[in-house]
């Protein structure tokens, strides 16, 4: 309580300028919200990547499944060494033209794990290709029906994380850590936002 000298009468003077609240509880509810959307949005995404993926490859049969056109393929051998090097992420893309020159994946007949070689010499719509690394050019020409793509793109060292994942049991490490944010999102809701009081 304070008096005011001025008319006589008593005030009660508020702990704080907001009622009370504190500015801890201030931030909570734009922290809870933030943190929300930014857990819906990063389901949303993944769970819209598996099914446009699940479509590409079991609905249009793709040997490799792509993204809005794009594929993303772990290199797996050290072929292209000083180029693309093993555990590196490559981003192919359909084109309708391929030149000497050009990195591109593809499947020969018979073959299930995709190459990745540059072409060095077309001849009669016959791609003739070789890794940068390999002391000769691959054995048998590619038909263009068989090239599923051209290299755009290449992130070194991601692929290892990929590979981790798929080979290592790595999901379930990344399972784990979605869990934890999400429980730790659903308590911070749970607990209450403290009143300060002086």
């Amino acid at each position: 309580m304070e008096k005011d000298t001025q008319n006589g009468t008593q005030v009660t003077a508020e702990n704080n300028a907001d009622g009370g609240q504190s500015v801890k509880g201030k931030w909570r509810k734009p922290l809870n919200i933030a943190l929300s959307c930014v857990c819906l949005a990063i389901a949303a995404f993944l769970v819209f990547v598996l099914l446009w993926i699940a479509i590409d490859k079991l609905v249009n049969k793709s040997p490799v499944p792509s993204l809005f056109g794009y594929s993303f393929l772990t290199v797996q051998t050290g072929s292209m060494a000083g180029t693309i090097d093993e555990g590196d992420l490559i981003i192919i893309t359909k084109t309708k033209d391929y030149r000497v020159g050009d990195i591109i994946c593809f499947l020969p007949d018979g073959d299930k794990i995709p190459t990745t070689h540059r072409i060095i010499r077309i001849n009669d719509g016959n791609y003739f290709t070789k890794g940068d690394a390999n002391n000769a050019a691959d054995p048998n020409p590619i038909k263009v029906e068989n090239i599923l793509g051209e290299v755009t793109s290449v992130v070194p060292h991601v692929g290892l994380f990929f590979g981790w994942v798929a080979n290592d049991f790595g999901w379930i490490y990344i399972v784990g850590i979605v869990l934890i944010v999400v429980i730790g999102v659903v308590l911070i809701k749970k607990i209450p936002a403290g009143e300060s009081r002086e």
